[in-house]
């Protein structure tokens, strides 16, 4: 009699009853006498220190290849003879790369685990583990495989080591026991394996989601950190690279998912390998591949940049939601299936298969949030879906989310406050932007006025400097009609600090910027030509000879400017400001943004905050958007549930409405309207003023309204609310240009989801349910052009 060592006993009676117990499962529910076996599960193999316990877990290998072989037969003979060899290997694969544990081993705990000692039950390993992950980078040793395992989240790897080949002595036989399973060797690998116990070198392709079970053991020789790039390297400064250190990770690069963690401290010792699903062997996806729209899921697989964005977005949107609810705000759904009512901009509709009948989406909650208000709701706050049907551009799509709340027995100044406090305690401290333990955050009020005046624009970016400062004083006549032909003009100026360039390459520069074919915009401006000047003492007048003896005199006394330096001057028409910038403005813009470009500026850094508030309630109507569909020739500049500022004679809505100031404010960060609101108009006759006399609605289009007016008579308190671009938040926050960087699945600029291939053509049936039909587009151009909602 042989005994056995009590591991090798406890072992062996733990798989006999996981054995039997799935065979008793398979009998109770085979409907025919043929007796049923296991499903087709290997079982690990273990190292144990006597060759009588190896042999035991040899005979019990044997036992288990026998039931496996039995089980596949049976479950063939179960199934109907109709099916084809396709069918019967799809469901085969199916049935193999099916998870096949119930106890799996998590990721974190990989990070705490420690190496086996030699006196371990397991024969000097560690813990055994059964991990999920995806296999991505391989190379071959003389003996073995070495793999990297990338965790499900593609942010964490660990190595694996896997024998190829079995060693003669007795007291390891049992490494070559290692199998890879069916589907994840090639067919060449398979047919050239002798026996179980010896296998020849193996290619798992990447990419592959795998179940990887065996035991921990010390990795003898640590990798190497990696040297990240300039991104990876910012966003590893301080706690990151202290959380690295605990951690026992070290960043590497892996050249199929990018940047990730490496646990450097153990590795694990294979068993056997499992494919959970295959992947294509024709397609390249490396961590550099350059993946059209239409894969979008292999753009995330590979580029561990946008996979940081988007859980950044998560991130960010899960500490707003938290400090809202805890600041007493109630988070309320509103409908998507709306109605056609004119606030501002092109909306989307949707029929339905009642004849003459459609929804519309909205273009905001604004109505349903009001009518909040109205309904004892005192703070209102959802992440909401909206949509627009305008044209695209980097910062807009035709879908997107905002952080929409509304507050009642509130005004502006309530709001703005709260909003402060959303920056400074969620999302701040999320890209480590401020002082998350400050009281407040003041940030800065400027007035629509006044942005336009210093910087020509009612979204500046201040970071950059190079206020605007008026010089029409400053000029004789002559100099003036060198730039303008305008009677009374008013002629401004910018400098633009070149930061140590030489005359020379800013006069370069300079040029070039206004040859190139983006800059014919400023010389077909009716106003005039800018003028350009670069400082240079080594010419007469040191280059301001436009601006005359005296002028030239003024311009170095205000700007004390360096050689290199840039003057730009622009006249415009001595009028009201009206519109979102100023064509110095936009120059301004853009020069820098050119200069950045180039290399000759750096890029600004940091974030620079402000609210613009007072702006013009109403503006002057344009062709090419929709208004509200008044005849009145003016239109809501924001939409036209704002009220007007305190303190004004109202009388002017009815004589004078272009000068009525709206009681709005924007935030705006780094020279991007990230959000908006107002103080509403909680009055039902004072809203309905608005739409019949001054904006001149026809009275069905006020009908439309209907149910919010009747909401406000119904002792409306009142109320404030702002909406926040969560989009251009989060592309402001990750520095990105365009907000598609930071949506899952966004729309490209001809509104098209290229990875599903939306919006896609309706069939004749479709047009019949829906009573629709196609017309001509010949037809259409022919028809005037009028309000899309008049």
């Amino acid at each position: 009699m042989t005994l056995r060592s009590p591991a090798a006993r406890l072992s062996h009676l733990r798989d006999s009853y996981i054995e039997i117990s799935r065979y008793v499962r398979s009998q109770s529910l085979s409907h025919t006498p043929r007796p049923r076996t296991v499903p087709s599960r290997p079982v690990l193999s273990r190292r144990h220190a006597s060759a009588a316990a190896t042999a035991d877990v040899n005979r019990l290998n044997s036992a288990t290849a026998d039931l496996r072989q039995s089980h596949t037969t049976n479950l063939k003979a179960a199934r109907p003879t109709t099916l084809s060899k396709q069918q019967q290997d799809c469901l085969e694969r199916f049935e193999r790369n099916s998870l096949n544990s119930d106890s799996l081993t998590t990721w974190d705990s990989l990070l705490g685990a420690e190496p086996g000692d030699g006196s371990g039950t397991n024969g000097g390993h560690g813990t055994r583990v059964a991990v999920l992950g995806y296999i991505t980078s391989q190379r071959s040793a003389k003996q073995c495989e070495f793999f990297q395992l990338v965790d499900p989240r593609l942010e964490l790897a660990i190595q694996v080591v896997l024998p190829t080949t079995a060693s003669k002595t007795a007291d390891v036989v049992n490494e070559g026991g290692v199998q890879i399973l069916p589907d994840t060797i090639s067919q060449s690998s398979r047919d050239n394996a002798s026996d179980q116990n010896t296998k020849s070198p193996m290619h798992v392709q990447a990419h592959t989601p795998v179940q990887i079970v065996g035991s921990i053991v010390g990795r003898k020789v640590p990798p190497k950190q990696a040297r990240s790039s300039k991104q990876e390297a910012e966003v590893q400064d301080g706690h990151k690279k202290q959380e690295n250190s605990a951690r026992k990770t070290v960043q590497k690069l892996d050249p199929f998912v990018g940047m990730i963690d490496l646990v450097s401290h153990v590795e694990i010792r294979a068993d056997f390998i499992t494919p959970l699903n295959s992947f294509p062997s024709d397609t390249i996806a490396a961590w550099d591949t350059a993946f059209p729209p239409e894969m979008r899921h292999l753009q995330f697989r590979t580029d561990h940049e946008l996979r940081k964005r988007i859980r950044l977005r998560s991130k960010v949107s899960a500490s707003i939601r938290q400090h809202m609810l805890g600041s007493g705000f109630d988070e309320i759904e509103t409908p998507l299936l709306f109605k056609s009512t004119p606030e501002g901009a092109r909306e989307f509709v949707v029929p339905t298969r009642k004849r003459g009948m459609a929804y519309a989406l909205p273009q905001s909650p604004q109505q349903y949030k009001q009518v909040l208000m109205a309904s004892g709701i005192s703070r209102y706050f959802q992440f909401a879906r909206c949509f627009r049907d305008e044209d695209l551009r980097a910062d807009r799509q035709p879908e997107f989310t905002q952080l929409d709340l509304e507050m009642s027995f509130a005004g502006a100044t309530q709001v703005m406050r709260a909003v402060e406090q959303v920056l400074l305690k969620a999302v701040w401290p999320s890209v480590q932007a401020c002082d998350a333990e400050a009281d407040s955050l003041a940030l800065p009020r400027l007035t629509y006025n006044e942005v336009m005046a210093r910087y020509g624009s009612d979204k500046p970016d201040t970071r950059i400097g190079a206020e605007i400062c008026r010089i029409d004083d400053w000029l004789a006549a002559d100099a003036k009609g060198m730039l303008t032909s305008l009677a009374d003009p008013i002629v401004e100026i910018i400098k633009i600090d070149m930061q140590g360039c030489s005359p020379s390459q800013s006069g370069h520069f300079i040029r070039s910027f206004l040859d190139a074919p983006s800059a014919s915009a400023y010389f077909n401006n009716p106003d005039g030509i800018p003028g350009v000047s670069v400082y240079d003492t080594g010419r007469p007048l040191s280059g301001l000879s436009s601006f005359g003896h005296e002028g030239a005199t003024r311009v170095e006394e205000h700007f004390e400017p360096e050689p290199g330096d840039i003057f730009l001057t622009q006249a415009r028409v001595n009028a009201p400001f009206t519109g979102g910038s100023t064509m110095l403005g936009n120059l301004r813009r853009d020069v820098h943004q050119s200069a950045v470009s180039q290399g000759l500026l750096p890029p600004p850094a940091g974030f620079s905050a402000l609210w613009v508030t007072d702006f013009p309630l109403f503006s002057p109507t344009v062709q090419s958007e929709p208004g509200q569909g008044g005849l009145a020739g003016i239109c809501s500049t924001h939409h036209p549930f704002t009220a007007p500022k305190p303190g004004q004679d109202l009388s002017r809505l009815i004589s004078d409405p272009l000068s009525v100031v709206g009681d709005h404010y924007d935030l705006v960060i780094n020279g991007v309207e990230v959000g908006g609101g107002s103080r509403r108009i909680h009055d039902a006759e004072m809203q309905e003023l608005i739409f019949r006399d001054v904006l001149k609605m026809k009275p069905e289009r006020v009908e439309d309204f209907r149910h919010l007016l009747n909401a406000l008579k119904s002792g409306c308190p009142p109320h404030a609310g702002f909406a926040l671009g969560f989009d251009r938040l989060m592309a402001m926050l990750t520095d990105r240009v365009s907000v598609r960087d930071v949506i899952a699945f966004p729309k490209h600029t001809d509104g098209q989801d290229r990875f599903v291939g939306s919006p896609s053509e309706l069939t004749e049936e479709q047009l019949a349910t829906y009573h629709l039909a196609v017309v001509d587009r010949t037809a259409e151009n022919t028809r005037p052009q009028i309000s899309l909602k008049a």
